[in-house]
């Protein structure tokens, strides 16, 4: 199923919603791929160490090996051609940590030289998924490790547990340090793709989350819609009753929006007051009912604060090889600036002619 697929609608609300932006497909993916080469340029030295034990001690040290191959080959392509990476990168790990633990408590439990390679599986398949998948991953090889081990070598390890302490020590350690670098590097790209006002996404990450949405729709044969729409007179309403309401009236436009649109759907803050909406799967007359419903949402919003804020919108649609995001981004711009010149509050179409008056006055984008 493709991410055109999901109606991602709430039952219980009868509205649509869209999901948290926090981690993107797109920035998982990128990541992954990143972590593929650091995992290919090891995969050698790991290749080497489970065959000479594989070799010398014990044949259970071709099962990782195998599961390691397995994986390299399988998880980088699903996650490339899924709408859920998140969840292939998370089986993908705990294939390859719980091989790995199989094996090293086969192989001699305290004494396997594959527990060396236990925090190296952790740490490389842990950070593909963030925080949570390390947790996950480190404490299924732990509990693996321990219960293999007792079973192959409980009376040896029961009578000198030290070694076994230390190796779930430095399971925890590792652990403990890899959480707080993904977390990290979470904050990061939170930080870099996230507008921090309204918790929408800011326009650095719009280029190419679109050529990915492009490229979808060219195998897909899907159309992509562009809304683009400000909020009216909002520099004088700044000016009238300050940058704090302001700001609060921004949020609650971010919260409306984001109730109002698919699990899917994305929302860019990309100038003061100015959003844009990439809406996957849907054609422009589509996009102009989405359009006009916010547009009536943010009507009701204003007459519910006292601040009368309306929105004025355009949109823009194409499908197959016609979808390019600067035509689609300057239609739907001239289309939300004849809504602007013909009085504001209403919706407009790249594909309708704009009857404008040459003589009429240019109005602001506010």
């Amino acid at each position: 199923m493709s991410d055109f697929d999901h109606t991602g609608d709430d039952i219980a609300t009868g509205r649509r919603r869209q999901s948290p932006i926090a981690v993107s497909r797109h920035r998982t993916v990128e990541r992954a791929g990143r972590l593929d080469r650091a995992t290919m340029a090891i995969a050698p030295i790991v290749g080497v160490i489970l065959a000479a034990t594989a070799i010398f001690d014990d044949a259970w040290a071709w099962l990782p090996l195998g599961t390691v191959v397995i994986s390299l080959t399988v998880i980088p392509r699903l996650v490339q051609r899924r709408g859920n990476p998140e969840a292939f990168e998370l089986i993908g790990s705990l294939c390859v940590t719980i091989a790995m633990a199989t094996a090293a408590g086969l192989t001699g439990g305290t004494s396997s030289p594959i527990v060396f390679l236990l925090p190296i599986g952790v740490v490389l398949n842990g950070l593909r998924a963030g925080r949570d998948s390390i947790l996950i991953c480190s404490g299924v090889t732990a509990a693996v490790f321990v219960f293999v081990s007792l079973l192959e070598e409980g009376a040896a390890i029961v009578g000198e547990p030290l070694p076994m302490i230390a190796i779930v020590a430095m399971q925890l350690g590792v652990t403990i340090a890899s959480v707080a670098l993904a977390e990290a590097e979470i904050g990061h790209r939170r930080a870099s793709i996230v507008d921090p006002l309204t918790g929408l996404l800011n326009r650095h990450g719009l280029p190419d989350r679109f050529e990915e949405l492009r490229r979808q729709a060219l195998v897909s044969r899907a159309p992509i819609t562009v809304v683009l729409f400000d909020l009216d007179h909002f520099k004088r309403l700044n000016d009238l009753h300050g940058h704090d309401i302001g700001d609060r009236l921004l949020r609650e436009v971010a919260d409306e929006i984001r109730t109002s649109l698919r699990r899917f759907d994305l929302v860019y803050r990309v100038g003061g007051e100015e959003f844009l909406i990439l809406l996957p799967g849907m054609a422009e007359e589509e996009g102009e009912m989405v359009a006009e419903e916010l547009r009536f949402a943010i009507e009701q919003l204003g007459l519910g604060t006292g601040y009368g804020i309306t929105a004025s919108f355009g949109v823009s649609g194409a499908a197959g090889g016609e979808i390019d995001f600067d035509w689609l981004y300057r239609q739907a711009d001239q289309a939300l600036y004849g809504a602007k010149r013909s009085g504001r509050d209403r919706v407009r179409t790249g594909r309708r002619p704009l009857a404008l008056s040459q003589a009429a006055p240019q109005p602001t984008r506010s």
